[in-house]
């Protein structure tokens, strides 16, 4: 080896060696520099940080109406229909929103259907900005207890993937409304995937979002999402149902109607620790609130912590509020530069 690469070599070993050293160094300097960053804020202003500044905004849809909720089994035609208005009226609104509870009660209930779960994602994400759902359940007496936050765009992913219709029917449901799709070839009547007729000249997914912008337009999406998960058979079909598929209940004004399918599954808190959805839930971006913090105290622990969003908790680890925690390390950046 030529003493030029030796010379290159030490130079590639000593530029770490270098930044460990000063992160060792000036340690102490750097939690007093958050200390004492966190001890100035008083209020949100231009120069100042604080978590009231960072804390993340929920997204409040109206779920339930009457008898229909819906998160769970509801014939996709009855989604759009004067029942769900207040539906269509929460989703419509020019408010932007960080994130949303998705609360799955307790061990034995059954709130949220996974095809409902990628459906809203995916609306509230395109329609108001959401990032991030935080998921809670009732633990013995105590309710909202947290279980976790997952990033909104994983979530729709392992979604997808362990449900490909749902990747699928989104894409159809987007492309029929933008006039991509011919209508009437997509609709299924049996539980096999259809091959739609597709016109290139329409607008893409994206261009059609940035033309509806506040468009009633797109609230027509969870009807057709649905309707291309939805299957109704014109015979009763013997127990058990084809595999992934959930019975719907009846009307009861048509007692001796068709039955109604969709491809979907419930959401178990055993999905989010051990199923397809533990690998991008975090679980550990949390902190227990102490009430004997000073404002400084709770921004520099916040600061400290993991994740984009951190939520914070009671001593009953009940979920209370979202911190986005990247908004807040970004002003106390910016308070470092400005200062």
């Amino acid at each position: 080896m030529s003493s030029s690469d030796w010379v290159s070599l030490a130079g590639q070993i000593a530029w770490p060696l270098t930044v460990l050293a000063l992160g060792l160094v000036l340690r102490r300097q750097i939690g007093d520099f958050l200390s004492a960053a966190a001890g100035r804020i008083t209020r949100v202003s231009v120069l100042s940080v604080s978590l009231d500044f960072a804390t993340a905004t929920e997204a409040l849809p109206t779920w339930r109406r009457d008898d229909l909720d819906a998160r769970q089994l509801v014939v996709a035609d009855q989604v759009n229909d004067s029942y769900m208005w207040t539906l269509r009226e929460s989703l419509s609104s020019v408010d932007s929103a960080d994130f949303f509870v998705v609360d799955l009660k307790s061990e034995k209930s059954k709130e949220w259907l996974t095809s409902r779960l990628y459906l809203f994602t995916y609306l509230l994400g395109r329609l108001k900005g959401v990032r991030a759902v935080v998921f809670v359940a009732t633990r013995g007496d105590t309710n909202k207890v947290f279980l976790g936050v997952a990033h909104a765009d994983d979530l729709l992913r392992v979604l997808a993937e362990n449900s490909p219709r749902f990747r699928v029917a989104r894409l159809q449901a987007v492309a029929e409304a933008a006039g991509r799709l011919t209508p009437d070839s997509t609709n299924p009547a049996t539980p096999t995937p259809v091959n739609p007729k597709v016109d290139p000249r329409a607008p893409d997914e994206d261009e059609w979002w940035r033309m509806q912008a506040a468009s009633w337009t797109a609230l027509a999406l969870p009807e057709r999402f649905l309707t291309r998960l939805q299957w109704t058979s014109p015979s009763p079909i013997p127990d058990p149902p084809p595999p992934g598929w959930l019975r719907l209940p009846k009307n009861p004004d048509e007692p001796d109607g068709p039955e109604t399918w969709e491809h979907a599954s419930w959401v178990r808190a055993t999905d989010l620790s051990n199923g397809f959805i533990a690998p991008i839930f975090r679980p550990e971006d949390c902190l227990v609130d102490d009430r004997s913090w000073s404002s400084s105290d709770r921004v520099r622990e916040v600061a400290r912590a993991r994740g984009d969003f951190v939520a914070l908790l009671s001593p009953g680890h009940r979920f209370e509020r979202l911190i986005d925690r990247r908004a807040l390390l970004e002003s106390l950046g910016k308070v470092s530069v400005d200062t």
